[in-house]
C-alpha cells in the first residue's frame, strides 16, 4: 500500500508479492558497462537486486535497479543514494560504489555482502543470546554512524540487515530513510515500526529506529517479532484502507503493552530484558533517546557481567578465610557424630523399607486378586458362551443393546448383558464386604477396541474406540488416537496398564484388563476394571495411619518406572481430587502430571540399586519430593530433604515410596552436635564477620562503579 511522499508500509502480503515477482525471470533489466550480471539476488520494496562481477577487478558487487513501477521514479534512486553517500565511511553500513543516474532503468552499485540477509537466517530459527547481543550492538554502531550523519533509517528489520563473511551485521536499504531535518513521513514495516510512526503526518524521529532495534532484538531472541499473532494479523487484514490499517496497528501496539516472552528465555538476564522493554515502550519519551543510548546500556550490562567473578570472590574469599582460621575439629568428635547419624539413618530407613514392602505386597496382592477375579468370571461357561455368541455380531448392535438396557432397566436384557451385570454386582458386594472400595468402572471392548459394555454406564465412552489404550493392547504405552499402529491387536494375557486420565472422571486411573477368548482360544475382546489411583493410595496408607502405628509421620507415594529414563509420579497425598480438579479448571492438569518426574540423579541411584535384581528395595538417604518443585503455595510442605525407601510392586513397573523428613529423623543427634560446636564457632565467626565486612566493602564499591 502506498501513501503520500512515496512512503510505503510493507506487510507480509507485500513481501510475498515481491517474492513472486523475483521468480518471474532471470534476465536483468539492463546491461551495465564494466560489470557482468551473474544472477538475481532478490526483490526489494523499490527494485530488484542482482549479483554482478566488476570486469576490471573481478570483485563481486550488488546492483540495485529501479524499474518504473508503482509510480516510483528517478527521485527514489536519488533519495537512497543520498543517504548511502552520507554514511559512506561507516564499517557497519553497506557501501555505495557507483551510480547510474541516467541509465534506463537507473541503478546504483554497492558492496556485495556474501551471507545474505538476517531475515534468511531467522527463517531457520531464533539466534542465541550472545549472537543476538553482538548483532544488535553492530546494528547500533551502524545507526550511530547514520544518526551522526543526520540520516534516520526508518525501516529497520531483519531483511534490511546483511551478514558478511565473518557474520558481522551490515545495515542496508535506505529507501525509506529520512534526513533528520526532513519533515516527510516514512512508513516502515509492520511489527517493527513504532506506533507513532504509523501516522502519515508524523515527523521522522531517531526514536523510531530505537523502537525498531527493540523489535528486531525481540525477534532475534524469540524467533518472531513482538505482537505478531494470528489474531493481530486478522485485525490488520480486516482494515480496508491504509489509514484504517495504521490506526489498527497503533491500537494493537499501545493496548498490548510490552511483550514478556523474551523474559522467559534461558540466558536473558533482567538487565537485557529491561533494555528490550525500554526500546519497545509505546511512549516515545520512555525509550532510549537514540542508538547510542542502547549501546551504552549494553556496555553497562557487559561491565556488570565482568564483575561477577569479583562478586563470587566476595562470597568465596570469606568462606576460604574462615576455613583457614577454623581450628581442626577433633577426629573423634566427627567420627562419633557421623556414626550416630548413620545409625539413626539406617534405623529410620529400615522402618520405612518395612512399610514400603508391606504396602507394595498389599497393592500387588490386591491388583492380582482383581485380575484373577476377572479371569474367574470369564471362566464361567455360560458367560463365555454368551460373549462368544454376542461378539460374533456387529459392534453397533451390541452398543445399541447396551444403550437400551441402560435406558430401560425393567426390560428383559440380552443374556450376555445380564451375566456381565450380575458379575459386576457380585464384585461390588464382595469389595464392600472386604472394605476394598468400589471400582471406578468395568468395561468390555471387542477385538477392535470398541467399548460395547460399561458399568457404571457412560455415554461418553460407550461405542468409542479405545484401541490406543495400553489396557487394550498391553504394549506398555498409550498411543495418540490418530497414530495407532496398523498391527494393533488386543492383549493376550492379564495386564496392569499405564496410568491415564479417565475420560469420564478426569482423574488419574489405572485399568486391569484380561483377554476374552472364544472356544478356539482366539482373543475376541478385552474385559477390564478401572480404579482411581487416589483410591488405591488411600487404602495403601491405612496401615501407617492405624492408631497402633509408630509416631513417625510418613508420606506414601506411587512411582511408575516403565520408562527407564523418566520415572513419573503416579500418585501422592498432595494429588487430591480437589487439587486435580483445580488444575483441570485452569487447563494445567496435563502439565501437572507430565512434570512430576523423579530427578535424574535419583533415577540413576535407583537403577544402580536394582541393577542385578529388579525386585530389590531401594533406600535413599537424601530424596527430593517432586511435589516440592511445584509453584503452588500448598505444595511447599513437601519441599526440603527426605529419607525414602522404595519397594517394587511385583513386576508391574511401579514403586511404592515411603518417605519421612530427614531433619525430623536426625534432629536428636544434630541438636547435641550443634551444642558442642557452638562455642567453637562463636569465636571464629566473630573474627570472620569483621573480615567479611572489609572484603564486601571493596566488592560493593567496585560493583557500584560498574553499574
Amino acid at each position: 500500500m502506498t501513501g503520500s511522499n512515496d512512503t510505503e508500509i510493507q506487510s507480509d502480503d507485500d513481501r510475498e508479492r515481491s517474492r513472486r515477482l523475483s521468480l518471474q525471470g532471470n534476465t536483468p533489466p539492463a546491461e551495465i558497462e564494466g560489470y557482468s550480471i551473474v544472477r538475481r539476488l532478490g526483490t526489494g520494496a523499490y527494485g530488484t537486486v542482482w549479483l554482478a562481477r566488476e570486469d576490471r577487478t573481478g570483485r563481486m558487487v550488488a546492483v540495485k535497479f529501479y524499474p518504473h513501477q508503482r509510480g516510483l521514479n528517478w527521485s527514489m534512486l536519488s533519495r537512497e543514494v543520498e543517504k548511502l553517500a552520507a554514511v559512506y565511511t561507516s564499517h557497519n553500513i553497506v557501501r555505495l560504489l557507483d551510480v547510474g543516474w541516467n541509465a534506463e532503468p537507473p541503478y546504483f552499485v554497492m558492496e556485495y555482502v556474501e551471507n545474505g540477509s538476517l531475515g534468511n537466517f531467522l527463517a531457520q530459527g531464533r539466534l542465541s543470546v550472545d549472537d543476538s547481543v553482538r548483532i544488535v550492538r553492530e546494528i547500533c554502531n551502524a545507526l550511530i554512524d547514520a544518526h551522526g550523519a543526520g540520516v534516520l533509517h526508518c525501516d529497520l528489520k531483519p531483511d534490511n540487515v546483511l551478514l558478511d563473511g565473518q557474520m558481522h551485521a551490515r545495515l542496508c536499504d535506505f529507501g525509506q530513510a529520512r534526513m533528520s531535518h526532513e519533515h516527510s513521513p516514512a512508513l516502515g514495516t509492520l511489527y517493527y515500526m513504532a506506533p507513532e510512526q504509523a501516522d502519515l503526518d508524523a515527523l521522522p524521529d531517531a526514536k523510531w529506529d530505537v523502537y525498531a532495534v527493540g523489535a528486531l532484538f525481540y525477534h532475534l531472541l524469540t524467533g518472531s517479532p513482538p505482537h505478531r499473532t494470528e489474531a493481530t494479523q486478522r485485525q490488520l487484514e480486516s482494515a480496508d484502507t491504509l489509514d484504517a490499517r495504521l490506526k489498527v496497528y497503533q491500537k494493537i501496539i499501545i493496548s498490548s503493552g510490552v511483550p514478556t516472552r523474551h523474559r522467559k528465555l534461558k540466558g536473558v538476564d533482567g538487565r537485557l530484558a529491561d533494555i528490550i522493554d525500554r526500546c519497545l515502550n509505546a511512549v516515545p519519551s520512555k525509550r532510549f533517546p537514540n542508538a547510542q543510548g542502547i549501546r551504552d546500556a549494553l556496555d553497562r550490562r557487559d561491565r556488570i557481567k565482568s564483575l561477577r567473578p569479583l562478586l563470587i570472590l566476595g562470597v568465596l574469599a570469606p568462606i576460604l578465610l574462615m576455613g583457614a582460621m577454623l581450628p581442626i575439629f577433633t577426629k573423634a568428635m566427627n567420627d562419633n557424630l557421623q556414626s550416630a547419624l548413620d545409625q539413626i539413618t539406617d534405623r529410620a530407613l529400615e522402618s520405612d523399607a518395612l512399610s514400603a514392602r508391606l504396602q507394595a505386597a498389599a497393592l500387588d496382592h490386591e491388583l492380582h486378586d482383581r485380575l484373577e477375579e476377572l479371569e474367574t468370571i470369564l471362566a464361567d461357561h455360560e458367560l463365555a458362551n454368551a460373549l462368544e455368541s454376542a461378539m460374533q455380531r456387529d459392534s453397533h448392535d451390541l452398543v445399541y443393546e447396551m444403550y437400551q438396557h441402560a435406558l430401560n432397566q425393567e426390560s428383559n436384557p440380552p443374556r450376555w448383558l445380564q451375566l456381565l451385570d450380575d458379575a459386576w454386582a457380585r464384585s461390588n458386594a464382595a469389595n464392600k464386604k472386604h472394605e476394598r472400595g468400589k471400582d471406578t468402572s468395568w468395561f468390555l471392548t471387542d477385538r477392535f477396541g470398541t467399548q460395547i459394555w460399561r458399568r457404571e454406564f457412560s455415554d461418553l465412552t460407550l461405542g468409542q474406540s479405545f484401541s490406543y489404550r495400553d489396557y487394550f493392547h498391553g504394549r506398555g504405552e498409550d498411543y495418540p488416537p490418530d497414530r495407532i499402529p496398523e498391527d494393533i491387536a488386543p492383549l493376550d494375557k492379564p495386564n496392569v496398564c499405564n496410568a491415564y486420565k479417565s475420560t469420564t472422571t478426569g482423574r488419574q486411573t489405572v485399568a486391569l484388563s484380561v483377554p476374552v477368548r472364544n472356544s478356539k482360544g482366539e482373543v475376541i475382546g478385552v474385559l477390564a476394571r478401572s480404579v482411581h489411583l487416589g483410591d488405591l493410595q488411600e487404602r495403601m496408607g491405612r496401615l501407617i495411619r492405624e492408631p497402633d502405628a509408630d509416631s513417625v509421620e510418613r508420606v506414601i507415594a506411587l512411582v511408575e518406572t516403565r520408562d527407564h529414563t523418566h520415572y513419573r509420579l503416579l500418585d501422592h497425598p498432595y494429588l487430591t481430587e480437589n487439587v486435580v480438579h483445580a488444575a483441570e479448571e485452569s487447563n494445567k492438569d496435563a502439565e501437572l502430571f507430565e512434570t512430576l518426574f523423579i530427578d535424574e540423579a535419583t533415577v540413576k541411584t535407583i537403577q544402580a540399586s536394582q541393577a542385578h535384581d529388579r525386585s530389590a528395595e531401594v533406600r535413599l538417604k537424601l530424596y527430593q519430593d517432586p511435589i516440592g518443585r511445584l509453584s503452588e503455595q500448598s505444595s511447599a510442605v513437601y519441599q526440603g530433604e527426605w529419607l525414602a525407601a522404595m519397594a517394587p510392586v511385583g513386576d508391574i513397573g511401579w514403586l511404592v515410596v515411603v518417605q519421612e523428613r530427614r531433619q525430623a529423623a536426625l534432629s536428636p543427634v544434630e541438636d547435641v552436635a550443634d551444642r558442642a560446636k557452638r562455642q567453637t564457632w562463636l569465636s571464629v565467626l566473630t573474627t570472620a564477620l569483621a573480615l567479611m565486612v572489609i572484603i564486601w566493602s571493596f566488592v560493593w564499591r567496585a560493583y557500584s562503579r560498574g553499574s
